[in-house]
Order: structure tokens, then C-alpha cells, then sequence
């Protein structure tokens, strides 16, 4: 990649998805659905945005979480600071736009937003981050949870080995992938949960956000990291295609568990830091039971991925194919997680697509996207 600020590429999300940032005011961009490799670029489709607010006007469930975090107006490493928060909102049965399925078919859409304390608000935009800091945002979504159980937003319902390795992980190895990365994060997107977790929640592969004061230099982008609402190019994942009004495909929506691990560390510049803080946040609608006879005989279309990268296949009364938009070069080079090359491998065959985005969640000018360089 050509366009970058020092080593760290900073695309338009738009652009690396195709460059209809400008043509295109009215899409969105949701993963298509809770596949093991979230992050790989061929889980992407559009979705109309229009569409997407008026459903997030009133959406179907919610859920909040809060957690500690740190002041970062002040320099590295600041103080603590409450009243972080993430948020989940799903909105039920929302079509797809002619250009990805002409099919009668939909899909639930789950976004996760953030917040941050009044404190570092101004006029209902974020204050000037200390050029010190260094924001990581790293997502996971299981299936494996008991839905009937409440899940706590500290995150206590995972053993606790695995909530300390979720932070060591990130916090020991900070920097560390900088020189190939140009990312401070401590893991990548793709990268797989630790082996102590996967008991608990399976083998999950994560999404990646990281960002840092310039990006919220850029109105819309610091709106979208900072400002608890969902917005044109919030993080969002569908349930695949479905018929209306399919009961089981509520069932899906409603029962993932997500788990964030928010890290605040510091930037390349800054040596001899202490280590970064790092700090679990966990959500889940509350669990409503599907009456038995409202639960549909007829599973969700399953979702294959063809091996051209860019391209989802699904199976409906009918073969339909969709096309997604690819990031340039995604289809060039076969890769691997840098997981597999660790005792936190899978036996899972990697994607093919070599383009990831850092948090599909930011849009123009906000978005980091890494080019992946593959263990082969």
C-alpha cells in the first residue's frame, strides 16, 4: 500500500473496499456473518444506510457495557478514568440491496458502538488526545455461551486464566508487530483467542481496531470512535441470509456473546512506558425464549465462501451468488494467521484474502487497515 502516514497505512474504509467513499453515501459495510475468520475481506457486504438508521432508530435489543479506561488528554499514562462504555444494538430483518441478492431475503444487524467519559467531550466531539496514546480495540463473538445465563460486562464468566491471558497476550507483547505492521497492537486481526479460552467461548478468530489523536483530528472519525450511536460506518455483523421472519435467525442474533478488549497503550514514540492497560468488556442482549412453535423447520441459508476472494456463495431456493467488495492485492497472495505459526494455532484451513481491516468500524479518513504478512 502507497497511501500511508509514517508506516502505518490509513485508507478511506471505502476506498479499500472498493473507492466509492465519494459515490456512495447512502452504503454501508457489515461483516456478512459470524464466520471463524470474521476479519478476512470476503465477509464483507453492503447494505443500504438509510435502511440501517431507521431500523437503529428503534432497535430490536440492546445491551451496555462499562468499563474503566484512562484519561488520555494528559500524556502516557495518564490516570484511570470511569465511564468508558461499548455498546450492542441489533435491528431485525433488514433486506439486502439489489446489487448484493435480487432473493427475498434478509439478515439481522448487530452494531457495536463506543463511548467515552463526559470528561473528554467538548461540544459533542472528543477533546485532543496527548499524542502519547495508542488505542487497540480487539473484538471476538462466540456462539458457545449459555444464552439463558447472564453474561457480566466485566467479562467474569470466562475463566479466569482465560480473562488474564485475554490481557496479557496484548499488553506483554505491545509493539511488538509495529515494524510489520505499523500497528502498536499487541495481536492482529485474525489472530485466534488464546488456547484458555476456547472451553469456553471455541476457537474465535478476532477483529482489530487501532487508532490514535489523528484520527480524531477528523470530525466524522473521532464522532465514530468516541460517540456512543450508530453511525454510517459503525462495526456491524449480519446473520447471514434468511427468509422473514425466521425465528431461528433471531435466535442467532440475539445469542452471540461479544467480548471486547480495549487496550490503552502508548504510541511508537514514547520509550521506557510502563505497560499498557488493558480492560475486558462483555455483551449479550438478555435472553428471551423462542416459543416452540414460532422456532422455523428450516435452518438459516448456510454460507460457503468460494475461493475467489470478494465472492460469498449461499445456498437459497436457488443458487444466488453475491459479490463484495475486495481490497486491492486481496486476492494476489495465499496467507496465514501469524496464529498458526504458535500453540494458539488451528487446524483450520486460513483465508485466501491478504487485506484486513483494523475494525471495519471506521469510515473516511479513519479507518487502519493492515496488509497481512502471512507465515507461510
Amino acid at each position: 500500500m502507497s497511501l500511508v502516514r509514517g508506516s502505518l497505512p490509513r485508507l478511506l474504509t471505502l476506498l479499500m473496499l472498493g473507492s466509492m467513499a465519494v459515490q456512495a453515501q447512502d452504503i454501508s459495510y457489515i461483516y456478512f456473518d459470524n464466520i471463524q475468520y470474521l476479519a478476512n475481506a470476503s465477509n464483507i457486504v453492503e447494505i443500504s444506510w438509510p435502511v440501517l438508521k431507521a431500523a437503529f432508530a428503534s432497535p430490536n435489543k440492546t445491551d451496555t457495557a462499562r468499563f474503566e479506561g484512562r484519561d488520555w488528554t494528559k500524556p502516557y499514562p495518564g490516570t484511570a478514568l470511569a465511564g468508558f462504555s461499548a455498546s450492542l444494538r441489533i435491528a431485525d430483518d433488514l433486506p439486502f440491496p439489489s446489487e448484493v441478492t435480487t432473493e427475498n431475503v434478509l439478515t439481522n444487524v448487530a452494531a457495536l458502538t463506543f463511548g467515552v467519559p463526559e470528561s473528554l467531550m467538548s461540544h459533542s466531539l472528543p477533546k485532543a488526545m496527548d499524542p502519547s496514546w495508542y488505542i487497540c480495540q480487539h473484538f471476538f463473538v462466540s456462539t458457545l455461551p449459555d444464552p439463558t445465563k447472564a453474561v457480566d460486562h466485566n467479562c467474569s464468566f470466562l475463566p479466569e486464566v482465560c480473562q488474564a491471558d485475554l490481557v496479557k497476550r496484548l499488553v506483554d507483547t505491545w509493539g511488538s508487530l509495529y515494524n510489520d505492521t505499523g500497528a502498536m497492537c499487541g495481536a492482529n486481526a485474525l489472530n485466534a483467542i488464546p488456547l484458555s479460552c476456547r472451553e469456553a467461548v471455541g476457537v474465535l478468530t478476532a477483529d482489530v481496531l487501532a487508532w490514535d489523536h489523528l484520527d480524531l483530528e477528523n470530525i466524522v472519525a473521532a464522532k465514530a470512535l468516541t460517540v456512543d450511536e450508530v453511525q454510517q460506518h459503525s462495526w456491524m455483523i449480519g446473520t447471514g441470509f434468511h427468509d422473514p421472519h425466521n425465528q431461528t435467525s433471531y435466535y442467532d442474533a440475539y445469542n452471540r456473546t461479544y467480548i471486547t478488549v480495549n487496550v490503552f497503550g502508548h504510541g511508537p514514540q514514547v520509550s521506557g512506558a510502563s505497560k499498557p492497560i488493558a480492560k475486558l468488556a462483555c455483551l449479550r442482549p438478555a435472553w428471551t425464549a423462542i416459543p416452540a412453535s414460532s422456532i422455523s423447520t428450516t435452518s438459516p441459508a448456510s454460507t460457503s465462501f468460494t475461493t475467489t476472494p470478494g465472492t460469498i456463495a449461499t445456498s437459497l431456493s436457488s443458487t444466488t451468488t453475491i459479490t463484495t467488495p475486495t481490497a486491492p492485492g486481496s486476492s494476489t497472495t495465499s496467507m496465514k494467521s501469524t496464529a498458526s505459526a504458535t500453540s494458539d494455532s488451528t487446524s483450520s484451513a486460513s483465508p485466501t484474502s491478504t487485506v484486513h481491516c483494523l475494525g471495519m468500524l471506521l469510515l473516511s479518513f479513519a479507518v487502519s487497515c493492515l496488509t497481512y504478512k502471512g507465515v507461510q
